[in-house]
C-alpha cells in the first residue's frame, strides 16, 4: 500500500486533523483503530489520542464509572470521558492509567 503510494506517510505526517490521520492508517492492512492510536500517540506525538484496550477500559471504568459490568462500557463513552477529565494530554493520562492498573494486579495479597 505504502509503495503503490496508496497511503502516504508523509502526508499523514503533516495532517492536523486527528480523524484525518485514524482514517489514512486505518487503510492501512492490519490496522485496527486500537493499533492507529498507539501509532498517532506514540510516533505522531499526538497526546490528545486515547489508544483504549481491556486494562484501560477496566481502569477507567473502575475509577470514573462503575458499571457492573466492565465490558459493557463503550470505547466512545471512555473517549469522551478521558477528553474532558485530560484535556489534551490523554495519551499521557492513558500510559500512567494502564501502568498503575497493571502494576496493582500484580501485588500480593
Amino acid at each position: 500500500m505504502i509503495l503503490k503510494k496508496e497511503v502516504d506517510l508523509e502526508k499523514i505526517y503533516k495532517l492536523e486533523n486527528t480523524e484525518k490521520i485514524r482514517n489514512e492508517l486505518l487503510k492501512l492492512d492490519g490496522v485496527g483503530e486500537k493499533v492507529a492510536d498507539c501509532i498517532m500517540l506514540f510516533a505522531l506525538k499526538r497526546e490528545d489520542v486515547f489508544p483504549i484496550d481491556v486494562w484501560v477500559r477496566r481502569v477507567m471504568n473502575d475509577l470514573y464509572i462503575h458499571n457492573e459490568n466492565e465490558e459493557k462500557v463503550n470505547k466512545s463513552e471512555l473517549q469522551k470521558l478521558a477528553s474532558k477529565k485530560f484535556l489534551g494530554l490523554s495519551g499521557i493520562a492513558q500510559q500512567y492509567l494502564f501502568y498503575w492498573k497493571r502494576e496493582e494486579g500484580k501485588k500480593v495479597k
